[in-house]
């Protein structure tokens, strides 16, 4: 159907408002089979990718119920499921598809990145693999090898990592992506002349590529040569000017120079205005985490402490916060304690007026802390402390129960953790008034 050819083009151009209303006009519930599943398939694209994802839930379940055996159809349903939060859902397409076609690379691929996002990192890693030894007409499938790759590389098992990217290059030795990733991971193992040599391949592949650049800076920060490293980096803000962790880290080591100290403020606050522009989502928490530690850490060790806690407090307000930050603030506020034990803490705010930075028609939240404190008392104080630090508004009441307490006497270490909250253990998870 050459009517369907223009929609994929239509939508493969980004211009899926005009392949929906095109979709609209032309659907035809009596149209064969492999018409129809092609068309349900480009429909629920275009509805997701129009954000109008209720609509492309319930037209993706309606063609999942005509068609439950269609490996297209349950990945089209996977994907939406993905996208609206539905995660346990999305699990059970996926499933469904590879049943459905034992063959198939892509459902595999989509099943390891769910599972991922459930926290089955064994499972994942499991469907990555069996997504790569599936597609052995066409070599190794580069979205498995990279997601693979980053899932061994944040284990810690870099040598695997290294032979995953290797055995893909073997196939196709010009893929840009996959040749950056592979000099990342030969950084990480310190094998850094290896690892400028695979940058320098990909610029030559790609001259302007920043994520080349961006890598190649960091592998020559740690072979200490740092002009080369400051310039080349300086490269990679001019390919990509809006980059947040590129403008973080240029801002981070131009900070020391006098002469410099404005460029570098400027680029280390551009860098955090773009997170709360662009990576509020919770799915981009984890590079927003990395971006605003890198600013923190340039403020706080230069000395600017009060705009380094202000940093901190936004990085609270939005779960970016991380277990370092917490540990300079814990360390400078309260100091250590060798008597000191962990608590799990469940806090809860509440207020009449939500905060600006609450969603609309929330009253609430909670969420799930780690506290180092000397006793459950301290712990429910340290926490109330923390909270109102972020918080800053007022109205805001603050209720604490300590979940867990310590089974065993302290043990003595060699340098007892700083007190105070320690770490975020689970988002928030908001309370909305109802509406009559």
């Amino acid at each position: 159907m050459h009517q369907l050819d223009a929609i994929g083009t239509l939508l493969d151009q980004g211009a899926a408002d005009s392949a929906v209303r095109l979709l609209r006009s032309c659907w035809e519930p009596e149209l064969p089979p492999s018409e129809l599943t092609r068309m349900y398939c480009l429909w629920i694209r275009g509805l997701s990718e129009t954000s109008e994802f209720e609509a492309a839930a319930t037209l993706a379940q309606r063609a999942a119920s005509e068609f439950p055996r269609n490996p297209d159809i349950l990945i089209a349903l996977g994907n939406v499921l993905d996208l609206i939060g539905d995660y346990d859902g999305a699990k059970v397409a996926f499933e469904s598809a590879a049943a459905a076609d034992p063959t198939g690379a892509l459902q595999r691929y989509n099943l390891g990145a769910i599972l991922e996002r459930l926290g089955d990192e064994s499972g994942a890693e499991s469907a990555y693999r069996g997504a790569n030894a599936l597609d052995a007409d066409q070599g190794p499938m580069v979205e498995a090898t990279s997601a693979l790759g980053a899932l061994l590389r944040r284990q810690g098992r870099l040598e695997e990592s290294e032979q995953v990217y290797d055995a893909y290059l073997m196939e196709d030795p010009l893929h840009l992506e996959i040749l950056v990733e592979h000099g990342i991971c030969l950084s990480d193992l310190e094998r850094f002349e290896e690892a400028i040599e695979r940058f320098d391949f990909a610029l030559s592949v790609g001259p302007e590529h920043p994520g080349a650049l961006y890598n190649k800076a960091i592998t020559l920060f740690r072979l200490a040569c740092y002009e080369e490293a400051l310039s080349t980096l300086d490269a990679a803000r001019r390919c990509e000017p809006d980059n947040p962790l590129t403008l973080a880290v240029l801002g981070s080591w131009s900070l020391g120079a006098e002469d410099e100290l404005d460029v570098a403020l400027g680029y280390l606050y551009r860098a955090l205005d773009l997170v709360l522009e662009r990576y509020v989502d919770p799915l981009h928490a984890g590079y927003a985490s990395v971006v605003v530690e890198e600013i923190f850490e340039a403020l706080w060790q230069s000395g600017r402490r009060r705009e380094a806690r202000e940093v901190a407090r936004i990085a609270g307000r939005h779960e970016w916060i991380t277990p370092h930050i917490f540990d300079c603030i814990n360390e400078a506020d309260y100091g250590r304690s060798p008597t000191a034990c962990t608590f799990e803490v469940l806090a809860r705010a509440e207020a009449c007026e939500s905060p600006e930075h609450w969603p609309e028609d929330c009253d609430g939240y909670t969420t799930g802390l780690t506290v180092v404190a000397c006793d459950a008392d301290e712990a429910k104080t340290l926490t109330i402390e923390y909270l109102r630090a972020i918080e800053a508004a007022p109205g805001v009441r603050f209720h604490v129960d300590v979940t867990a307490m310590p089974t065993e006497s302290p043990v003595p270490e060699v340098e007892p953790a700083p007190r105070g909250v320690a770490r975020v253990n689970t988002y928030r998870a908001y309370n909305f008034r109802s509406r009559s």
